[in-house]
């Protein structure tokens, strides 16, 4: 039973929930994804989160939701009180700060409906690649610590100083992995574009700017004032902590 990214994704077909509006593109578009996934279709918010809890799944796509429910962000916001389950939200607008807004809110990718189904169709290819190599990565790693911190890669759980699980969407988990592989050398939002989508165009470099905002909020004690993930001057993050679990340089990225 899948729920976000379980083990031996990248020995099975991937399952998608979609929940969008019913319509001849809408048909197009679960057409032009079924030959690639297990597509399930849902009609309504409540049957998407009866299914997300009962049978899991890899990726939602979701589009902007029907009038008088709640929008794209709360939709994002309340899926993240629950699950991690990688999300991407098809909204109205081509405006680049509802995108950001719906980024913040929890969703891993967000673009206008206006895109066509090809783009559509690479994006969550993209998505879903990124997902297999972060895990096949992880299949060849440990579990990597970072002051009193942990990451364990196979089961894809980030526990803080007291043990605690801290919940990270997918993006956010592969932000901090790639950051842990590559402690003390700054990244550039392209390469850590790349980390966060295995080389499918994204429609903002900015959206990286997000994660690793929504990140600081859950591993720093004063994310105004970061001492772990810092910001690189003219661009880009750097990861400080010293990270334990590394046993050669064949662990880290190639950045």
């Amino acid at each position: 039973m899948p729920s976000g990214v379980e083990t031996g994704l990248a020995d099975r077909r991937a399952e998608l929930l979609v929940l969008l509006r019913r319509s001849e593109r809408s048909k197009r578009i679960i057409n032009a994804l079924q030959g690639d996934y297990l597509v399930k279709r849902v009609s309504s918010t409540s049957a998407l989160r009866a299914t997300l809890f009962v049978q899991g799944s890899d990726l939602l796509l979701v589009d902007s939701l029907a009038q008088g429910q709640e929008d794209m962000a709360q939709f994002c916001r309340n899926i993240r009180l629950t699950s991690s389950v990688a999300i991407i939200a098809l909204i109205d607008t081509e405006d680049p700060e509802a995108h950001i807004e719906v980024l913040e809110a929890g969703a891993d990718e967000c673009f206008p409906k206006t895109l066509s189904i090809r783009e559509i169709k690479v994006r969550i290819s993209g998505l879903m690649r990124r997902m297999r190599l972060s895990h096949a990565a992880g299949s060849l790693s440990g579990v990597l610590r970072f002051s009193g911190w942990s990451i364990d890669p196979h089961r894809r759980l980030v526990t803080d100083p007291s043990g605690q699980t801290v919940d990270l969407t997918t993006a956010e988990f592969d932000l901090l992995w790639a950051f842990c592989r590559n402690s003390g050398k700054p990244l550039s939002r392209h390469q850590l574009l790349g980390f966060t989508r295995a080389g499918a165009a994204g429609p903002l470099e900015r959206s990286i700017d997000v994660h690793v905002s929504r990140l600081r909020r859950k591993i720093e004690f004063n994310p105004r004032r970061p001492i772990m993930l810092r910001t690189v001057r003219l661009g880009g993050y750097i990861f400080t902590p010293r990270v334990e679990g590394l046993t050669d340089q064949s662990d880290r990225s190639d950045g």
